[in-house]
């Protein structure tokens, strides 16, 4: 979520940002196990990380976000949820079992030195990396502009990208299918880049919030259970989860 919306006792959550918790949690199923050690870097307010690591027993987890003012960290510190909020890497020989760079990349202008030099610092030998992004380039609007990405992503070339850092991509695919036509009609066509504030300006109501999330749920659902069996749906995110190769820079 936006830094500007700091607060789980808010009324609703975008359902967008509930969804998305939700198929990282799909994503990370297999992986989830106790004394887990985790790197989430952008993390927003946290939320994503306690909803996936809440119940995960003894996991350590690292949230970064540069973005963090002094007063949103001590916020989120007061919190406590164990997780440790700051907003610098950690040292550069901290390995992570686990590290999130969920919708981090197209935010950095040299975003293939930025990876490759996470990987090499802070990913475990073996260990597992989750990546997302935004997806098609011919997308690339003023809305996403306005929320400072530089770039959109074609699935292959994220793939590639972290081939070249030292990872193995497991798996890879996108999320979020039915809304690559709003996205489409809202921010290319009609050009509705002034004044979207992102996912921290919702206000749908709790009837609409909740069918929305499940049918994003259930859409995620199905494209990371196809994307598994090679079939890979198109949508308006592109994820990949990989491993850490043995003798990788």
């Amino acid at each position: 979520m936006d830094l500007r919306e700091m607060s789980d006792a808010q009324v609703c959550r975008h359902p967008w940002e509930t969804a998305r918790a939700a198929a990282v949690a799909k994503l990370l199923e297999p992986y989830l196990r106790h004394g887990l050690s985790v790197l989430d870097l952008g993390c927003g307010d946290g939320y994503l990380s306690r909803t996936v690591f809440q119940d995960v027993a003894g996991s350590r987890v690292t949230a970064v976000d540069p973005n963090l003012s002094p007063e949103q960290l001590a916020m989120l510190r007061e919190k406590g949820d164990g997780i440790a909020y700051q907003t610098e890497l950690p040292p550069e020989k901290s390995r992570f079992d686990l590290t999130l760079l969920l919708d981090v990349l197209e935010h950095v202008p040299e975003d293939r030195a930025f990876l490759a030099q996470v990987v090499a610092r802070h990913a475990g030998e073996g260990g597992r990396v989750l990546v997302t992004v935004p997806a098609f380039p011919a997308l690339y609007s003023g809305h996403d502009f306005s929320l400072g990405h530089y770039r959109r992503y074609r699935l292959q070339e994220l793939t590639r990208h972290l081939t070249c850092a030292g990872l193995a991509v497991l798996a890879s695919g996108h999320l979020f299918g039915s809304l690559l036509l709003p996205k489409y009609l809202l921010f290319k066509v009609a050009d509705r880049a002034r004044g979207s504030e992102g996912v921290g300006s919702w206000s749908g109501g709790r009837m609409l919030t909740a069918l929305l999330k499940n049918w994003l749920w259930l859409e995620n659902s199905l494209m990371i259970l196809l994307a598994r069996r090679g079939v890979r749906l198109p949508g308006l995110t592109a994820w990949a989860l990989c491993e850490k190769q043995p003798g990788g820079p």
